[in-house]
Formats: C-alpha cells, sequence, structure tokens
C-alpha cells in the first residue's frame, strides 16, 4: 500500500502584489488610495505669495513636481527591507522628504490595518509625504 504524501499548504508570499499595489498608490493610479501631504510640507510648497490663488498654484506644481521626483527615484535597498516598497526618502528644493504608505482595512474608518494588503478591494493604502521632520 502507498500512502500518499500530506499536502500541507504553505503560506502564499504576497510580496510581489503588495509592492505593485503601493507602486500605483504612489503614482496616484489606484482607485482604493489617497495621498496626504503634511501642512509643514505643504506651507514649503505653496510659497509666500500674498495672492491665495497664487500659493494654490504653487502648492499644485510643487505636488506634482514632488510626486513625479517620488516616482523616478529608486527606492534605496535599506528602505525597503521587505521588498514591499512602503517608504522612501528624496530631497526636493533643499529638504529631505519621506514618503510613506500605510495600508488599512476598505472599511472607510482607516482604524485597523488591513489583514488582506495584497487585495486592492480589501486594503485601502495611505501615501503620507513629509518633510523628514515631521517624522
Amino acid at each position: 500500500m502507498t500512502q500518499l504524501a500530506q499536502f500541507t499548504p504553505v503560506a502564499a508570499d504576497h510580496t510581489a502584489e503588495i509592492a505593485r499595489l503601493n507602486d500605483a498608490a504612489r503614482a496616484g493610479s489606484l482607485a482604493t488610495s489617497r495621498t496626504v501631504f503634511t501642512r509643514a510640507l505643504a506651507d514649503i510648497l505653496a510659497g509666500d505669495a500674498e495672492d491665495p490663488g497664487a500659493r494654490q498654484a504653487s502648492l499644485m506644481l510643487g505636488q506634482a513636481a514632488l510626486r513625479r521626483l517620488i516616482n523616478e527615484t529608486p527606492i534605496e535597498l535599506g528602505n525597503d527591507p521587505h521588498g514591499e516598497r512602503d517608504f522612501g526618502a528624496v530631497e526636493f528644493q533643499g529638504h529631505k522628504i519621506f514618503w510613506k504608505i500605510d495600508v488599512y482595512a476598505n472599511d472607510g474608518t482607516f482604524s485597523w490595518g488591513s489583514e488582506m494588503p495584497w487585495d486592492a478591494r480589501q486594503s485601502f493604502r495611505v501615501v503620507t509625504i513629509m518633510l523628514a521632520s515631521d517624522w
């Protein structure tokens, strides 16, 4: 009589899918994500013009330029120990800038981390872009 080997499921490695979703969130193309800039960074990007419209335009242009820089700058291996591409650092206009991605359960509360961060329907990403001093 031949005994069949018992099948033990191995935990699936979802790192590549998490990294793909994080890349899409960072680029602004993932529907289940949002990007936020800290107040201190937003104030710097807006500049000090008297006209509110000019400040708003500067803020939007600065945000776009910073997002482009973040997406084009390779992530250093020391900032990505798990391969999920969820943290990085860049220099922008003489400031050290950090960005990070937090993954929450997609329940609208942002109270809990996602149990399935590799599933875009069950997770919601928040990309936070900040001055290093905001950390």
